[in-house]
């Protein structure tokens, strides 16, 4: 890293109906320099990258890259100005192949064709660069074949295709495995060595502190501080972003357990999973652990009815049921939260309340007609209950932040009085302060008698929230830790156990 600033923003504001979500904010970027962004959901964080790479116009303030001050009106000015932006939320086209995602808007040509061999080859040399979950990626492959955390470096290779000055990375690892995150880190120092400077946002907090230079704190739209990585700690940072000093991220966990609540017995569906047996209990939060690819979320649809099984038994409270899709889990109060809330959990062009009631807008209805006080009501509950963040409950759920959508995806399943929850990834893209709010909550709803099953990469939080957890590698179970042994260690023992012995 050296001391020449290739980017800055001065005084840059943003206001949104009802909302000001930039008040003033100036930064600086350096060449080569990993800069972390830091801050609670709607802290400004994705709206200042987003009027840096040319998706939002700023209200007033200035943007200079490389000392000349810039003018985006679009994402493709800034591209062709070498700002490259990974967002969030995966944008890619489902319809077309890896290499097409990858070189969109700059595909090579041969006689005004598309030139098929070149721009595959061209894929494959960046998707190498990921090791060897990014060889597994074939660039003639069609993006809805693949999962969501190869989507999600197709979504990186796509950005790293352009000549960039700049890269912007929002949430890039929320998708990938430890081996996946590793492999990125490597080509963001690689990129960083290049002379390119990297603006790093992350709820991660060891992410930052292990590949990051700077950070720049935001809370409600302004910059409290940007500070050395060298000089500050993970404690500051937290205590900086929230406003206040935050307490423990996990609850008390329960000593004891209530009646089984829901057993499943030889479930089977090949080639995901085979021959997979548990129980959940009252009182208890249960994990399902394993993997990226290991089978949990495959697990997880196919009792929820998403997906049909090829065999096996479900019970309720001792009960057999049958569900063979999603609106037989459902009616017997089974429910599932999906971990892509924008392609299978949403529908970001309605309204919060609209979102709210789709799965079961007849209760909301009386003599055949909306109760919009109903509606409003329920609403109005969860936005305390879940501390969410928005201007009117007739905005568009889509202009909400991530974490935000979020809560508003729980809050959906809540509404419908659930008896089992399986949450897949559930605090994917939110910060620390909204985590430690979701994780008292889960515990909340466990205690009251919702039978609880979490899903989640980030191993610390598997340990953190959940009373037991089953393990799960190649779609079989494989162990069962509890109590004081459920550690991160006993976690990768077991699953390095039953591949050793495969």
């Amino acid at each position: 890293m050296n001391n020449e600033v290739i980017l800055r923003t001065s005084d840059i504001k943003k206001h949104f109906t009802g909302t000001y979500a930039l008040k003033g904010v100036s930064v600086e970027l350096k060449k080569g320099e990993i800069h972390a962004l830091v801050g609670e959901n709607g802290a400004g964080k994705s709206t200042l990258m987003n009027i840096i790479s040319g998706v939002f116009s700023a209200d007033s303030g200035s943007i200079y890259l490389d000392g000349t001050e810039v003018h985006f009106r679009n994402p493709n000015d800034a591209q062709m100005a070498g700002i490259g932006f990974v967002h969030q939320e995966l944008a890619l086209c489902q319809d077309l192949t890896v290499g097409n995602n990858i070189f969109i808007g700059h595909l090579p040509t041969k006689k005004s064709m598309v030139d098929n061999v070149v721009l595959n080859n061209a894929s494959r040399k960046i998707l190498d660069q990921f090791g060897e979950s990014g060889k597994n990626i074939n660039p003639a492959a069609l993006v809805s074949t693949l999962s969501v955390a190869q989507q999600q470096m197709v979504e990186i290779a796509k950005a790293l295709s352009s000549d960039c000055k700049v890269l912007i990375f929002d949430e890039p690892t929320s998708s990938l495995n430890d081996e996946e995150a590793k492999g990125l880190f490597e080509i963001i120092h690689r990129l960083a060595s290049q002379g390119i400077g990297i603006f790093y946002i992350s709820h991660k907090m060891e992410e930052i502190f292990d590949i990051c230079n700077t950070i720049t704190i935001m809370r409600d739209g302004q910059k409290i501080e940007t500070i050395q990585v060298k000089d500050t700690n993970p404690e500051h940072v937290v205590s900086n972003m929230v406003g206040k000093e935050l307490g423990n991220l996990y609850p008390e966990k329960n000593k004891s357990r209530g009646e089984e609540v829901l057993r499943v017995e030889g479930l089977t569906r090949k080639p995901y999973f085979s021959n997979v047996s548990f129980s959940t209990y009252k009182g208890e939060i249960l994990g399902l652990c394993g993997l990226v690819g290991a089978g949990r979320t495959e697990i997880a649809r196919a009792i929820c009815g998403i997906d049909k099984r090829q065999s096996g038994d479900i019970y309720l409270y001792g009960k057999q049921i049958s569900i063979n899709n999603c609106k037989d889990a459902s009616k017997a109060g089974i429910c599932y939260l999906t971990e892509d809330r924008k392609k299978d959990g949403l529908f970001l062009e309605m309204s919060l309340v609209e979102n709210i009631v789709a799965p079961q807008i007849s209760a909301f209805c009386k003599n055949g007609l909306l109760s919009e006080k109903h509606a409003e009501d329920i609403t109005a509950k969860y936005k305390e209950m879940l501390n969410v963040k928005y201007s009117s409950t007739s905005q568009n759920i889509g202009s909400l932040s991530g974490g935000n959508q979020q809560k508003l995806m729980l809050a959906k399943l809540l509404a419908m009085k659930p008896k089992v929850l399986f949450l897949d990834e559930p605090t994917r893209g939110i910060d620390v302060g909204a985590k430690a709010e979701i994780h008292q909550l889960l515990r909340k709803l466990s205690n009251e008698g919702i039978s609880i099953v979490v899903i989640s990469s980030e191993m610390p939080e598997t340990v953190g929230v959940c009373d037991r957890v089953v393990v799960i590698n190649v779609g079989k179970v494989v162990g069962e830790i509890a109590g004081d042994e459920l550690t991160q260690n006993q976690i990768v023992t077991t699953i390095s156990e039953f591949s050793d012995k495969e």
